[in-house]
């Protein structure tokens, strides 16, 4: 016999799996969401930099000749790496949230005398 965990929250009862899959998904969502919104917001400055040499040195510290394709790639690596984990984590997320059929390893086994 395989014993399915649930928690009583405000009078309902939630499977405790499902209930931590919704969990990571919100907080993955919420991730990607803000991982996205700073890439755009680096894309705004590099378009703003381009077109403004004083604002430039303004933004990033940098000369506008300084402005190589290296560099440009070097200021989205992080936030693509950090875009990455979150997605990961968001589909790690559904598929704990769409396992209905995994066995928690608590389990007890009752013997009938």
């Amino acid at each position: 016999m395989h014993r399915v965990m649930l928690i009583r929250v405000g009078g309902r009862k939630l499977h405790l799996l499902k209930m931590t899959g919704a969990l990571v998904l919100a907080g993955a969502a919420l991730g990607v969401i803000g991982t996205v919104a700073e890439l755009f917001r680096i894309i705004k400055q590099f378009q703003l930099a381009q077109t403004n040499a004083a604002l430039s040195t303004q933004v990033f510290g940098l000369l506008p000749e300084a402005l190589s394709s290296d560099v440009v790639v070097g200021f989205f690596m992080i936030p693509s790496a950090w875009f990455m984990l979150w997605l990961a984590l968001f589909i790690i997320g559904v598929m704990i949230y769409r396992s209905g059929s995994l066995v928690v390893p608590i389990e007890e086994d009752v013997e009938k005398d």
